[in-house]
């Protein structure tokens, strides 16, 4: 044989070394995933359980009393965000906190069914069944975005809005019809590689902090355990699977409800330049910032986000000038 031959026949023997290679890490991240996700579902969670038309069961706690307020946690979240606030508003409302499909003690989903288009869909069914006619809605993040859509679908059912870092932008990001498929062994694999390296580091709350100083241990413990929930990773492949089927953020206008928009100056993971987008695009909101907080500000400076909110709550209903600090 030449030397054309040979080398030919050691790029072959090197590419089959290098898929054995990957093939083996990637078993090995599917294993570790199968131990690191070493929690269930937690059905003792305080507060209770509704269960949707699907049969998928949406955790919820519920305190006070007054007209409703519904609250709605970030992605990587849960209800547990609002630790600092919910009791606070419950002095004058009745507060539900919800945890939406695939995160906190809800149900996960192996179906790329994550669109804010359903997940709007399952918030009305819980309205209807706890004969909810009308509420304050308030959103972080994720939740944000999924709070925007639902006065979006079910106008009626809003009265204000709070708006906290709302991810509504970052939607534009992703594919409409989700990413490309990866077969599950494979996507699940890189994750189980990627706990495995980072360990805690991973916990995106140390980025979400204007000030680090500030972070106390249920704040990434109550992140940590969910992530361990049997079934969590999968629910993010189907989460990144799902199309995006949402009305915003291109059709924000058309949102006129009452509606505060709260944002962290160090926001490190929505832009603050989202908030003058949201301002700008809805006709009948304003902007309140807090100087010190980053991406969960009210975590950060409850004392300062509950003012606000409880304020902006108890305002007659009125259009009012957009704020465009």
């Amino acid at each position: 044989m030449n030397n054309v031959t040979w080398k030919k026949i050691g790029w072959g023997m090197m590419a089959m070394g290098a898929a054995a290679g990957i093939y083996a890490a990637l078993r090995y991240g599917n294993r570790f995933l199968d131990q690191f996700e070493d929690t269930l579902q937690d059905a003792s969670a305080p507060g209770d359980f509704f269960k949707t038309s699907a049969g998928w069961r949406i955790h919820y706690t519920v305190r006070g009393e007054g007209s409703p307020v519904v609250m709605i946690h970030g992605f990587l979240d849960s209800l547990q965000t609002w630790r600092r606030n919910a009791d606070v508003l419950a002095r004058n409302h009745r507060v539900y906190a919800i945890d939406v499909l695939g995160f906190g003690s809800s149900d996960r989903v192996r179906e790329p069914i994550y669109t804010l288009k359903q997940q709007a869909a399952l918030l009305k069914e819980f309205f209807d069944a706890h004969q909810i006619e009308k509420a304050d809605v308030i959103g972080h993040s994720m939740g944000g975005a999924l709070a925007l859509q639902y006065a979006y679908d079910f106008p009626d059912s809003v009265h204000k809005l709070v708006l906290i870092a709302p991810a509504t932008y970052l939607y534009n990001a992703f594919p409409r019809n989700g990413f490309k498929a990866v077969p599950r062994p494979i996507t699940r694999g890189v994750l189980g590689i990627y706990e495995k390296m980072q360990g805690d580091r991973a916990n995106p709350v140390r980025l979400a902090y204007g000030d680090p100083e500030l972070i106390t241990e249920d704040s990434i413990q109550i992140r940590n355990r969910m992530m361990h929930v049997r079934g969590q990773h999968d629910a993010l492949i189907s989460m990144s699977k799902s199309k995006r089927e949402a009305n915003v953020p291109q059709e924000l206008h058309k949102i006129d409800v009452p509606t505060l928009i709260v944002w962290g100056k160090k926001d490190r993971i929505v832009p603050a330049s989202h908030a003058t987008k949201h301002l700008r695009a809805m006709p009948n909101a304003r902007l309140e910032w807090i100087e010190s907080a980053g991406h969960l500000p009210h975590e950060e400076n409850p004392k300062a986000v509950n003012e606000l909110v409880e304020n902006f709550l108890d305002e007659p209903q009125h259009l009012s000038a957009p704020n465009f600090e």
